[in-house]
């Protein structure tokens, strides 16, 4: 089933790729929405990246559906940097390692995923996307230095600015102290 989808994605199966759209279209824009925070934005990300994803099928190495929307999501995050790019909205300064070793991380607090996704949209844009890209999609710090072009311990120092300034907007926000 999940092969045959795929083929017919591949053979640009008018029908299929509708349905593939109608079916994954919510989970990619969320995706994108996390870096972009702009639904006009995010719209328009996410119509090009299916467009570029169902024209570059040969692009994909065999594999499942699974393997297929790990693909297709990295092509709509790339599609949101690149975007973020053009518009002069996402640049980096390098850090260095000495900068950020002296802080240490502990936080217990339950939030709702709905409430966290809230509180990370909240993050200044460099912080945000190094966050969700080591924290929500799973990527090394070697993954996101590429993707991002900055250093690995830019990335590392990002992604621990973010926790820091998550701590800190949560205290605000919920009052609540962060052990």
């Amino acid at each position: 089933m999940e092969q045959d989808i795929i083929n017919k994605l591949r053979k640009k199966d008018y029908k299929v790729q509708e349905y593939f759209y109608k079916t994954y279209a919510k989970s990619m824009f969320l995706t994108i929405y996390r870096y972009l925070n702009n639904e006009e934005d995010t719209a328009e990300v996410l119509n090009d990246g299916f467009y570029k994803a169902f024209s570059q099928l040969d692009k994909f190495k065999e594999g499942g559906l699974n393997e297929l929307l790990s693909w297709i999501k990295r092509i709509m995050i790339n599609e949101s940097l690149q975007l973020l790019r053009k518009r002069k909205e996402l640049t980096f300064v390098e850090l260095n390692e000495n900068e950020t070793k002296h802080i240490t991380v502990n936080s217990v607090i339950n939030l709702e995923a709905e409430e966290l996704f809230n509180l990370i949209t909240k993050l200044p844009s460099k912080y945000r996307i190094a966050f969700n890209l080591f924290v929500v999609e799973g990527y090394n710090h070697q993954e996101i230095s590429e993707m991002m072009y900055i250093s690995e311990s830019t990335s590392r120092s990002y992604v621990l600015r973010a926790r820091l300034k998550l701590q800190e907007i949560i205290k605000i926000t919920y009052n609540h102290e962060l052990r």
